[in-house]
């Protein structure tokens, strides 16, 4: 008897290897940069992760979360999404170490909490089928 995961399951690990694979372009990106003494640790780390986050919004938005509707404002709410999740990294991480956890497991519990909720932020807003209708449109 074959058993099927259903399709959410499905969506969740495509999400995770899309992640990966532009946390690894991030990676690349600094140490390339770093060793190529082309740009100090933090200027790399800008870069990598810009290029990771492109990579990010183009693996999402073409392997895991395709819409039929109008794309306009995916890559500003992806955006968005992106920075919200930077800022929770960093209150997270703040947070848990003034409650006595060590850096490497805040670190950890605020990935995981962060990639839950930036899957389901993509799934139901970011990448969602009807776009946002323009404030500037008058009915």
């Amino acid at each position: 008897m074959e058993t099927k995961c259903p399709p959410l399951v499905f969506l969740l690990f495509r999400y995770l290897g899309v992640g990966s694979i532009a946390t690894a372009i991030h990676y690349a990106i600094f140490l390339a940069l770093i060793e190529a003494e082309l740009a100090d640790p933090v200027s790399a780390s800008i870069c990598g992760s810009m290029v990771g986050a492109i990579a990010s919004f183009i693996g999402n938005r073409a392997h895991c979360f395709k819409a039929d509707g109008s794309r306009v404002l995916q890559p500003i709410r992806f955006t968005l999404v992106a920075l919200a999740a930077n800022l929770g990294n960093g209150v997270g991480i703040w947070v848990l170490i003034k409650l006595s956890f060590s850096p490497l497991i805040a670190q950890a519990l605020v990935t995981i909490a962060l990639t839950a909720l930036g899957f389901i932020a993509h799934r139901f807003w970011t990448f969602s089928h009807a776009d946002i209708k323009s404030v500037s449109r008058a009915p």
